[in-house]
């Protein structure tokens, strides 16, 4: 069987975890820094070199090529020609995006080296992703918190894993509920996305614009945005649910787990949201989500839902014929 490997896909963080696990299968902590190398498309002969090379005080060298994808014709040519011979003593571990399955040199190499797959996952993936790390640590999660983890961060592997480790510190072994995610993983963007609302609400393009400009220097992601938001309509349909069955703004407090203070000002803005205007949001950032989902640029996905949100005839729609 062989022992050289081709780790395909989008997804970095993945990626790299597969690399690492192939590093740790080969080589031991001791003699790693002398027996693994790492290779680009400048250095193809060095590559070649180290493949060529006995590995020093062990069994195995792991030699690591990345982004083959992006090798001339001749570096590809050497790796062939060496796969077709390998030594037994080292391990060539290459790399690539999904557009390399296009080419012919993958249909070569997936017939003579180990493929492993590191496509960014789907959401149900990344949920039951999250529901294992937490279940492994031996704490609960709710439902709701995971899913709006993934409603916040989207498919992003290194950012999702980021939010958990710092929710299983924050935990101390206790379990998290919503109140908790939307308290540590939207901190930092939750007031840029009240501002931004309040921008909409006052139909101001050019304040609209400014602050998602600002959310992009913040370096936020399109997903991110746009989770924010569906949080935000969710909290406005919540507030007036419990509002039209007469509970007081302390009982509404206590079902959303914020502080009196914080839902005053949340139950202040539910006024401008009559049951139509929510289905229409929801709509319309259920359509946001679907056109990134199907590759439509994020940026261009992100204006126009802006705009859509900013129109005034858009609150006027029949609410019956809006999905919810």
């Amino acid at each position: 069987m062989s022992k050289n490997y081709l780790v395909l896909g989008d997804d970095e963080y993945i990626k790299r975890s597969e690399i690492d696990k192939i590093k740790k299968k080969f080589l031991s902590s001791g003699t790693e820094n002398v027996n693994y190398s790492v290779h680009g498309s400048d250095d193809i002969e060095e590559a070649m070199i180290s493949l060529g090379t006995l590995p020093f005080l062990s069994e195995q060298r792991v030699v690591f090529i990345k982004d083959i994808g992006t090798l001339p014709d001749r570096s590809m040519q050497s790796i062939l020609s060496y796969l077709e011979n390998p030594s037994g003593s080292n391990v060539l571990v290459m790399s690539s995006d999904r557009s390399f399955k296009k080419t012919q040199h993958y249909r070569r190499l997936s017939d003579i080296v180990n493929l492993v797959a590191a496509d960014r996952p789907d959401i149900l993936t990344i949920r039951k992703w999250i529901e294992g790390f937490f279940r492994k640590k031996g704490v609960e999660i709710s439902a709701e918190a995971v899913k709006l983890i993934t409603e916040l961060k989207g498919t992003d592997t290194p950012a999702v894993k980021a939010e958990l480790e710092k929710l299983l510190s924050f935990s101390d072994g206790r379990r998290i509920e919503v109140s908790h995610v939307e308290e540590l993983v939207g901190r930092s963007v939750r007031e840029a996305v009240f501002k931004l609302v309040d921008a909409i609400n006052a139909r101001d393009a050019g304040w609209v614009f400014r602050i998602l400009d600002d959310l992009y220097d913040q370096r936020k992601k399109t997903y991110e945005i746009i989770g924010y938001l569906g949080w935000y309509i969710r909290i406005m349909q919540k507030i007036k649910l419990l509002s039209s069955t007469g509970a007081a703004p302390i009982k509404i407090a206590g079902e959303l787990g914020y502080s009196p203070g914080y839902t005053n000002r949340l139950i202040g803005q539910s006024g401008k949201y009559p049951a139509g205007r929510i289905k229409q949001w929801v709509s319309l950032l259920v359509a946001a989500d679907r056109d990134i989902k199907t590759g439509r640029p994020e940026t261009l996905v992100m204006e126009m839902l802006l705009v859509n949100l900013l129109t005034p005839s858009f609150t006027a729609l029949p609410a019956e014929n809006v999905p919810i």
